[in-house]
């Protein structure tokens, strides 16, 4: 008995070590290329470094899981996340056109695109000023996208670039007349130092959908459940203020913006919307249809109509229905308050409703409801 007892208890302890080494330590695997100071790079040594590295690091700790960092162009991050090859691209600005393909975090923190051309050029960022100079693009990056969206059609002829220092090496040598860039990039790259002394910032900060609002983190369509953890946790940080002591040591600290004004395009006595900070103020909307009539059918149309106008307007400057903070509804008539209601909540997520006030009036045109919000907009 003692052999057959002796290899009970062999085979026993390779059972329980099998068990124990199948455990497998929770992990996230980032996706990122380390070119870009300050945000992310190697150090001396091949550490990675850079204000988006200690933000993940922090997302980990806080989800008790480690954080694998995989080199990846970002060019080809979306096909590469798509395909599996890491969990997580950090970072990737949220637009409408990568919706498309992936799902976003919250925004880690605001940006900011600028362009940036040699003193005395007395370039703007709009087409207008751009048309037949040449302005180059990092590829992959929104600000690619948006070049090419809405300048390469007017005339502006859009340079793409994988590395910012091509990019940068042909501007210095007037192969270009100017490029778009993170401001915080492009001035750690270029503006800050002796070499860049000849160029500055051409023109306001640009506000556009396809340039996003900040600075997010983009995950597989199917991974609703780590981009829900990836949010709480990030939430945790802003909480206990680790957040801002990250993002501190690199971003400059905000400043006061002037009111930004859109007008109404038909000479009506009043903004469509006005941009303050972060603040976006958006005019009433009601029911009108692409006619410029109020749509048939009564308050569910009518509802719905006003609803998709309000979606629009916050798309064209930049923001979406999920950064609506605080909203108010005036109805023409209270008893319409529970169809409206109905209608109304379908267009928010169910954890994400803003603040709201709601009161009866007479309504311009004989609509039957109109809709007044403020939101989160980008830079």
């Amino acid at each position: 008995m003692r052999p057959f007892k002796f290899f009970s208890l062999l085979s026993l302890a390779a059972l329980t070590t099998g068990c124990a080494s199948s455990v497998v330590e929770p992990q996230i695997r980032f996706g990122v290329e380390p070119l870009v100071p300050p945000f992310e790079s190697r150090n001396e040594s091949g550490a990675l470094v850079g204000l988006n590295i200690e933000l993940g690091n922090a997302l980990c700790v806080e989800l008790n899981s480690r954080c694998v960092w995989i080199d990846q162009d970002y060019s080809t991050n979306i096909a590469a996340l798509e395909n599996g090859r890491f969990d997580v691209i950090m970072p990737m600005t949220a637009t409408s056109l990568r919706r498309e393909r992936v799902d976003f975090t919250e925004n880690l923190y605001p940006l900011s695109s600028r362009l940036v051309a040699a003193k005395g050029s007395n370039l703007q960022p709009d087409v207008r000023s751009l048309k037949g100079k040449r302005v180059g693009v990092l590829a992959g990056t929104s600000r690619e996208a948006f070049a090419k969206a809405r300048w390469a059609d007017a005339g502006v002829l859009v340079r793409s670039f994988n590395l910012n220092e091509q990019l940068i090496a042909s501007l210095q040598a007037g192969e270009l007349d100017a490029t778009l860039q993170d401001s915080i990039e492009i001035t750690h790259a270029l503006l800050s130092k002796p070499e860049g002394t000849g160029f500055v910032f051409a023109g306001p900060a640009l506000t556009d959908p396809l340039l996003g609002s900040g600075v997010a983190m983009a995950v597989r369509k199917t991974d609703t459940p780590l981009r829900d953890k990836l949010n709480a946790a990030l939430e945790r940080l802003k909480q206990s203020g680790q957040l801002q002591a990250i993002t501190q040591q690199y971003l400059p600290p905000p400043v006061a913006q002037a009111p930004r004004y859109f007008p109404n395009e038909e000479g009506l006595p009043f903004s469509n919307a006005v941009q303050v900070g972060q603040t976006l103020y958006l005019s009433g909307v009601i029911g009108l249809g692409d006619d410029g009539e109020l749509v048939s059918g009564g308050i569910g149309p009518q509802t719905r109509q006003a609803m998709e106008n309000l979606r629009t307007a916050l798309q064209s400057h930049g923001s979406s229905m999920d950064q609506v903070a605080k909203c108010s509804v005036i109805l023409a008539d209270m008893k319409d308050f529970p169809a409206m209601n109905a209608i109304y909540r379908s267009y928010f997520p169910p954890e994400r409703l803003p603040a709201r006030t709601t009161f009866a009036g007479k309504l311009v045109l004989g609509a039957q409801v109109e809709v007044e919000c403020l939101a989160v907009a980008a830079n």
